[in-house]
């Protein structure tokens, strides 16, 4: 009986999914342009978390956007909804809060500057080529090393028929959730070569202390530097990557060194249907954990995906298994 119920409460979570409509409002007076736009990760999942199980519907994030552009400027927000779930202090789960706040410049195609609360170099990235970030993050993201957004300052751009782009920003360190100055600001960069039709080669190399350095005197045992590699090759149907982080802590005493590697693909079968999987892997001095999520796609329409999903978190020896149904609404 639990599990007809089950059942018919997933069906009943497609079916009022399907039904989201893709809507973009533009207002133009030919000088300047405002564009709002937004995005959903909903879900219905079971997860047995080490033996203890719940079951039900969830909001994991839903972005709200407005982008004014004006010649060669660009200001841009986007405020957040997640479901902080672990924080017990709050009085109601569910939050919003600020993602993106920034000021762009494109001088030329080599140089954008951007100034605020961005992206940071890499996560957004990769998830444009991963295309699953509403059911499983990429690995740096997952394992903890990087945030996905940071207020700051950045310089972008692209070369050689786009052949060669780069993204160097210094930033804060603590992340979208951390707004505070500190004693030194953090190096997070991008360079990505792209040889031939298809293939991606990025390199990143972070180094900072992550908003921890309270002053220029303290918590100089905190520095934290990754560098990652990632190759990746795909077309308009499949896409298939592997990257490698090395994470070191210079500290005085022993270090919190740590590798991690990503193993993932996608492909698109038809119109209608793909696949995808990922394996997540970290290893901090001999203790391990893994990641593994592989899933099916519904290109239910335009701006509308449906996937259903297994995921397992094996945090040695602990283990989170999550199975559902999950979507990307954008509008």
């Amino acid at each position: 009986m639990k599990k007809q119920l089950s059942l018919a409460a997933l069906a009943l979570a497609t079916s009022m999914t399907a039904t989201a409509a893709q809507a973009v409002t533009v207002a133009d007076d030919g000088d300047s342009k405002l564009k709002i736009s937004g995005k959903a990760f909903l879900g219905f999942t079971s997860v047995d978390n080490d033996g203890t199980k719940t079951i039900g519907g969830n909001v994991d994030r839903f972005y709200f956007q407005a982008k004014y552009t004006k010649d060669i400027w660009t200001a841009r927000i986007t405020t957040d909804v997640n479901n902080e779930q672990d924080n017990v202090t709050l009085k109601r789960n569910m939050n919003v809060f600020l993602k993106y706040a920034y000021l762009e410049g494109k001088f030329s195609k080599e140089a954008t500057l951007r100034l605020g609360l961005s992206h940071t170099p890499w996560i957004d990235y990769e998830q444009k080529l991963w295309g699953h970030r509403y059911v499983s993050k990429v690995t740096s993201d997952y394992m903890g090393y990087d945030t996905s957004s940071d207020y700051g300052i950045g310089l972008k751009g692209k070369f050689a028929d786009d052949l060669v782009s780069y993204w160097v920003t210094a930033t804060n360190g603590g992340g979208y959730g951390n707004p505070n100055k500190t004693g030194a600001v953090d190096l997070n960069t991008r360079v990505t070569f792209k040889p031939v039709d298809g293939l991606d080669v990025s390199l990143q190399y972070v180094s900072g202390y992550k908003g921890m350095k309270i002053n220029s005197q303290t918590n100089i045992a905190d520095k934290h530097v990754m560098t990652q590699v990632m190759v990746s090759y795909g077309t308009s149907d499949f896409r298939v990557g592997v990257n490698s982080i090395d994470v070191k802590n210079l500290k005085t005493t022993t270090g919190d060194d740590r590798t991690a590697t990503g193993l993932w693909a996608t492909a698109k079968f038809s119109k209608e249907f793909g696949a995808f999987a990922r394996l997540d892997s970290e290893d901090k001095a001999g203790v391990k954990k893994d990641h593994t999520v592989i899933g099916l796609d519904y290109f239910a329409q335009k701006g509308v995906t449906l996937t259903a999903a297994y995921d397992l978190k094996d945090d040695n020896g602990t283990k989170t298994t999550t199975v559902g149904l999950f979507s990307l609404v954008k509008f």
